[in-house]
């Protein structure tokens, strides 16, 4: 008998389970998905926070889900939440204009730091980019017209996520990662950082160090209370009903596709990633299909190996929650 390839396998235990359906010992579906997420989460050497919810029926797979992790961008999620309650409460107007600085401009993701200074857009554009392409720049311009990390924490708060917090802009940690390697880095402006480029003397032993030591969190919260914002959007609590059907539209433009949407065919995933190469893969969001939603929550830290196993584990796993909504739902 032929070896069943990796990427196949939740495949086969849930087919599996529904041959085996009429007998009365026959694992359930669920447990067999779980086993499934813990089979391949354990292929990579990593941490793990995994939350998996039907919204259907409301069946649940927690694996250290309490664990409070650095989100890194998924922590734009909450982010994006607390600008479209204020839109509802008319505080923000997404047609409100924002021209451009050098000191506006961020490392990392995104194209805005790749654009001209005096470039006119949107609150609307910058939303959009923080997501669809977790724009650093985008995302700053948006932390200063919430009312900076603090304001998103409390929002959280109010919606009782207590876990999730808001550690800082994306300014805050570029700037900490490269005192990491020049410790002159940490009494840096925006201006100055970004003139100064990012940091060319970080040695690879400087970046592990910043990460295990765990000092400066781009954000943080447990894989529980991102699966819970999460099923709020997609209930319409979060915010206005409009508001959360936009941010769900939103999200289903990301570009970042290596991870939950990388096997998926013919269905719809709403998501936001994470990233600090090796280290962390982090996705968040929604499978939809035409009669079932299951929200899926992959949260990974103080990883060591090749970072595309780290994210075609998440793939993986997000093929099984597919084929348990298919077999099951």
């Amino acid at each position: 008998m032929k070896s069943i390839p990796q990427k196949m396998l939740p495949l086969f235990l849930l087919a599996v389970a529904t041959c085996a359906s009429a007998q009365s010992d026959a694992p359930k579906p669920l447990d067999l998905l779980k086993h499934s997420l813990e089979r391949t989460s354990q292929s990579v050497s990593a941490d793990w926070g995994i939350y998996i919810k039907s919204l259907d029926t409301g069946e649940e797979i927690a694996i250290n889900a309490d664990n409070v992790m650095d989100t890194m961008s998924a922590i734009k999620i909450p982010l994006l939440v607390d600008a479209f309650r204020q839109v509802d409460a008319g505080k923000l107007s997404l047609a409100d204009r924002i021209v451009m600085k050098t000191s506006d401009k961020r490392f990392g993701t995104g194209v805005l730091r790749t654009l001209d200074d005096g470039l006119n857009l949107s609150v609307h554009d910058a939303i959009e980019l923080m997501i669809i392409q977790s724009d650093n720049t985008g995302t700053d311009m948006m932390f200063s017209r919430v009312g900076g990390p603090a304001h998103v924490t409390g929002a959280m708060q109010q919606l009782g996520l207590k876990n999730i917090t808001a550690t800082g802009t994306s300014f805050d940690w570029f700037r900490a990662l490269g005192a990491a390697g020049d410790p002159s880095w940490d009494k840096l402006a925006p201006e100055e950082l970004f003139k100064r480029g990012f940091p060319e003397k970080l040695t690879d032993a400087d970046v592990e160090r910043f990460h295990f030591e765990g000092k400066h969190p781009y954000g943080l919260s447990n894989a529980r209370d991102m699966g819970r914002l999460l099923e709020m959007i997609a209930r319409n609590q979060a915010a206005d009903p409009k508001s959360c059907a936009e941010m769900l539209r939103i999200m289903r433009q990301q570009q970042m596709r290596t991870r939950i949407p990388k096997y998926l065919d013919n269905v719809s995933a709403p998501h936001k990633t994470g990233d600090f190469p090796p280290y962390i893969a982090n996705d968040i969001g929604l499978i939809e299909t035409g009669n079932a939603r299951v929200v899926v929550v992959f949260m990974s830290a103080h990883h060591r190996g090749l970072y595309s196993e780290l994210e075609d584990a998440i793939a993986r796993s997000a093929l099984g929650c597919k084929w348990f909504i298919q077999w099951h739902l």
